[in-house]
């Protein structure tokens, strides 16, 4: 019997990627010997359009930017090399959240249901058989070199996720399968070698052959606190992203983000949007806003979540929304709700049962 799971995205969803994910790339533009100015002026970005890294954009633009350097590197195994640069962060929150989950079944689901978070790339799709597991993948671009690049790169991420798996008794991966074909025969060794298995062509899907016992293995990484307070945040960015933002749900999508990777600082949040902290305090006062008081419902929203909805200690709460003390927490929350967090926890547990 064969199980088939899809998280396909809608087929009306303009196609997408990260902001944060087209910054790496111009960040180590040095790396494949363009100027950082160049790939800019050939892929027509400019950099207010990447002021802020939590926003998706167009992928025509990363597929021209991806387009150029490969005619200039003309090298086939360019996402392998490029892979060595890579950088969880540069996914956001969803690099984050994802090696937190549980276990590898968790894991994907997780990626499916966040994927929106870094843009509408791609289809994840899990078949699950008792001999072995497809981890499916398929690129929505049409630029055979993006697709090309991407497909590489991307199944690079995903063996990353799996190297976290506790297992010693069997290879949890079996095998690669790319639908495009193997540029030169020569490389055919190498990619083996990379990917840790034998990497096959030319085949009817992109995907990941799994060992069918890996879903359920625990993760080195996983951490059940944490992955419930980073999927709030992950959860409220994805609220948001629904919605064209104005500059102050643009800033407090960065103290989510940010808070989530205890980076919070109001110099942080500036310089994620690409302006001073006096241009952040200014453009806020326009909006009648100003940054402690976004940061507190930030906090308040995710704090009344966590209350309501989970048993995680104060002191958990309190680090989590990024404060020093779980004292500096509960007068913080009082001065909000004239009720201390734990007697905010048994109302809400009451008014539930009464209803």
């Amino acid at each position: 019997m064969t199980i088939e799971l899809h998280g396909k995205l809608n087929e009306t969803c303009e196609i997408k990627v990260l902001v944060g994910l087209i910054n790496h790339f111009l960040d180590h533009a040095n790396f494949f010997g363009i100027d950082r100015q160049i790939l800019l002026l050939h892929s027509g970005l400019t950099e207010q359009q990447l002021h802020d890294s939590n926003q998706c954009i167009a992928l025509h633009y990363l597929e021209k930017l991806v387009a150029y350097t490969y005619s200039i590197c003309n090298d086939p195994l360019i996402a392998l090399a490029f892979f060595k640069k890579m950088d969880s962060t540069a996914y956001g929150v969803l690099g984050h959240l994802v090696p937190l989950s549980a276990n590898l079944n968790k894991a994907i689901e997780t990626l499916k249901e966040f994927q929106p978070l870094i843009g509408c790339i791609g289809d994840i799709s899990l078949q699950v058989s008792p001999e072995i597991v497809y981890w499916k993948w398929k690129c929505r671009s049409n630029d055979p070199i993006f697709s090309r690049c991407a497909n590489e790169y991307n199944l690079l991420w995903w063996i990353s996720l799996i190297y976290l798996v506790r297992n010693e008794d069997f290879s949890v991966l079996k095998a690669v399968h790319f639908t495009h074909s193997l540029l030169k025969p020569e490389l055919q060794n190498y990619y083996d070698e990379f990917f840790g298995c034998p990497v096959h062509f030319n085949q009817l899907e992109t995907a990941l052959l799994l060992h069918p016992k890996s879903l359920n293995m625990t993760l080195k990484t996983g951490n059940a606190g944490l992955y419930d307070s980073v999927r709030l945040f992950a959860s409220k960015l994805l609220e948001q992203q629904k919605f064209e933002q104005t500059f102050v749900q643009q800033v407090k999508s960065q103290i989510y983000l940010l808070l989530s990777h205890d980076r919070l600082s109001r110099e942080n949040v500036a310089e994620q949007l690409g302006i001073t902290v006096r241009t952040l305090s200014r453009k806020l006062q326009l909006e009648q806003s100003s940054y402690s008081d976004l940061l507190d419902k930030v906090r308040f929203e995710l704090a009344v979540n966590y209350l309501e909805n989970y048993q995680h200690s104060i002191l958990f709460i309190a680090k989590a929304l990024g404060f020093y003390t779980s004292h500096s927490f509960i007068t913080w929350f009082k001065l909000q709700t004239n009720l201390t967090p734990n007697q905010y926890r048994k109302n809400s547990k009451a008014k539930t049962i009464a209803v």
